[in-house]
């Protein structure tokens, strides 16, 4: 006999042994199971030729025993069944699995399925009357009586009635090889009692002393039966979890995003603070992401996630706004004058061949069959707002392009109610009028509208801190106008730098105010979701999770 932890004279306790070495242990108790079947298949062998093979003593002779059955024989028979057995650990079922706990789970098949298979474990379901065995009645058109008068008279008719449940019902019970679980219902869905099956009463009566547990769908389940996490909680056992779900969940459900639960992680703030010092150098496109959406900038800059976008032929968003500043820049650098409009259209071609020529490998797409057409389309759209940005700019000369503050240069350094912010950056366009005045561009390849209102909400810091990089960071001198420039609509944004309240002093000191209330949200763990007017893009790496989302368009 195997014993486990308690030594008798009667035990070797080979599984304590086993277990004592933690090392080796799975290895050794899953070799001990399949010794211990290769044991039982031999008493089930000799029991079925004579007497039960437990009653051999060492010297092959017991009452009962056949001659041929001496100890030798045993041996030989036992060699066999060991060099024929096999087992397999947890590691390895892991390992042919790729699943957790060794690869073990529940296997749910039908009886018929499961023909042929042996489990440590069996539940067999349903065993009440008219579920298992089923009921079978005879064809009302065709009775059993009948079959049987032509099977008489040399027809080939079968029974309906074949009796196959017991045969079913057999093969069910001895799938198991440990342990086996009988489970009926005991009540109807009308609330009736449910007689148990003839197979049921006939168990219980060959068990002494059956344990019988009843179970109802109210009735609350023992520590140690539940299941899972989620089961546990259902079954009210940590009220606590479910009173911070409710929470959270009512959170979630408010109008306006607010608390822990709704990207507020003040516990976060010790290690935010460290992780973006006083000298922490900031992008202004990173600034806008955390004016637009705090839980955006948190998922894509703290976290850094990146959606999972599906692979597409042709340019995204951003490949082409890459290519429309690479064309541009090379475009005006060379320009022979500024109003020489038949020189920039006559050049813009050839250039605009040779940044298509490489954009693939640079940007990183995959042309699609009409690659050459969206070429010839995209040189009429820059025609088109290179004629129309040359009429908006009389009076003025293209003179510093693709200018860059930080990145090893001397970066913009703004002093705020918190503080100092370093921000760092590119400046597409600056343009110089002949008194000396200067005018900042920004190229946009998106069409959305830019507004005042951009500015005053914090979403748009872009062009203000550009041209507060030209007077302070690059030291060019005070700037007298600026906007965003829509390539694609060949317009210019309503926002205009020298048309908002207060004028440029105006935009530098509404975006000094946003800089200082943006950077100490961001070290205060203030990451609520607030989804943009408009919908929210779908570039967002929270697409898929964000409780607030809001497809655009909505």
């Amino acid at each position: 006999r195997f014993g486990q932890t308690k030594e008798t004279p009667e035990s070797l306790n080979v599984v304590a042994r086993a277990l004592a070495e933690p090392e080796t242990a799975a290895r050794d108790v899953a070799a001990l199971r399949a010794f211990k079947e290769v044991l039982r298949g031999l008493v089930l062998a000799e029991a079925v030729i004579t007497t039960p093979l437990s009653r051999f003593g060492e010297t092959g002779e017991g009452p009962g025993v056949r001659a041929d059955w001496n100890y030798e024989t045993f041996l030989g028979a036992l060699r066999e069944g060991v060099e024929a057995a096999s087992y397999d650990t947890p590691l390895s079922r892991f390992a042919e699995t790729g699943r957790p706990e060794g690869g073990l789970g529940v296997t749910v098949a039908s009886v018929l399925d499961a023909r042929g298979l042996s489990f440590r474990a069996v539940a067999i379901l349903g065993l009440a009357e008219g579920e298992f065995p089923q009921a079978e009645r005879e064809m009302p058109l065709l009775r059993e009586s009948d079959r049987d008068d032509l099977r008489a008279r040399g027809l080939p008719l079968e029974s309906r009635l074949r009796g196959d449940e017991v045969t079913i019902f057999y093969e069910a019970i001895t799938r198991a090889r440990e342990r086996l679980l009988l489970c009926r219902p005991y009540l109807a869905d009308d609330g009736q009692g449910w007689e148990p099956s003839a197979y049921w009463r006939q168990v219980m009566s060959l068990i002494s002393e059956p344990q019988i547990i009843k179970a109802r769908p109210e009735d609350r389940l023992p520590p140690d039966q539940v299941a899972s996490m989620s089961e546990w909680i259902e079954q009210g056992y940590d009220r606590e979890a479910v009173a911070r779900g409710v929470t959270a969940l009512n959170a979630r459900l408010a109008a306006e995003a607010a608390g822990p639960h709704e990207g507020h992680l003040a516990e976060l703030s010790l290690s935010l603070v460290t992780r973006y010092p006083p000298t922490q150098s900031w992008s202004a496109s990173r600034l806008e992401a955390y004016g637009t959406c705090g839980f955006y900038f948190y998922v894509a800059h703290v976290l850094k996630l990146e959606p999972r976008a599906e692979p597409e032929e042709g340019y995204d968003a951003s490949s082409l706004g890459n290519m429309y500043h690479a064309i541009l820049e090379r475009l005006y650098r060379d320009a022979p004058g500024p109003t020489d409009l038949e020189a920039l259209l006559a050049r813009l071609p050839e250039i605009a061949r040779e940044v298509f020529t490489t954009a693939p490998s640079d940007y990183g797409f995959r042309p699609t069959a009409i690659w050459d057409q969206q070429q010839s389309e995209l040189i009429r759209i820059l025609s088109e707002t290179v004629t129309a940005l040359a009429e908006k700019s009389e009076g003025w000369t293209p003179r510093h392009f693709e200018q860059r503050f930080g990145f090893g240069a001397p970066p913009l350094v703004v002093c705020t109610d918190e503080g100092e912010v370093r921000v760092h950056g590119y400046i597409d366009r600056i343009d110089v009028a002949a008194d000396g005045r200067l005018r900042v561009v920004d190229y946009k390849a998106s069409g959305s509208p830019i507004t005042a209102r951009d500015l005053k909400d914090g979403h748009r810091l872009q062009l203000p801190l550009y041209a507060l990089a030209v007077r302070d960071a690059l030291g060019l001198g005070e700037v007298a106008e600026g906007f965003y420039w829509h390539i694609g609509q060949a317009k210019e944004s309503s926002l205009k730098l020298e048309k908002f309240e207060g004028g440029v002093p105006g935009a530098f000191e509404t975006v000094t105010h946003h800089l200082a209330t943006h950077v100490a949200g961001i070290r205060a763990g203030q990451f609520q979701p607030e989804p943009p007017d408009g919908g929210c893009p779908g570039y967002c790496p929270a697409v898929g999770f964000c409780w607030r989302y809001r497809p655009r368009g909505f």
